[in-house]
């Protein structure tokens, strides 16, 4: 596989994860300022995504 699947594949797992914490099968809610905090980790991700795919 090549360094840009991987690294999108390593952003999508990061979001999978990041998603399940913040949804209704998780046994503990996040606080506020947990969600903010993961939300704005997200973004990241998201946004180095991006920049993987237009290398593709």
């Amino acid at each position: 596989m090549s360094d840009v699947k991987q690294s999108l594949q390593e952003k999508l797992e990061q979001l999978e994860k990041g998603l399940f914490l913040m949804s209704l099968d998780r046994v503990r809610a996040l606080s506020v300022h947990e969600t903010v905090d993961l939300i704005e980790e997200l973004r990241g991700v998201v946004a180095a995504a991006k920049a993987d795919a237009d290398k593709l």
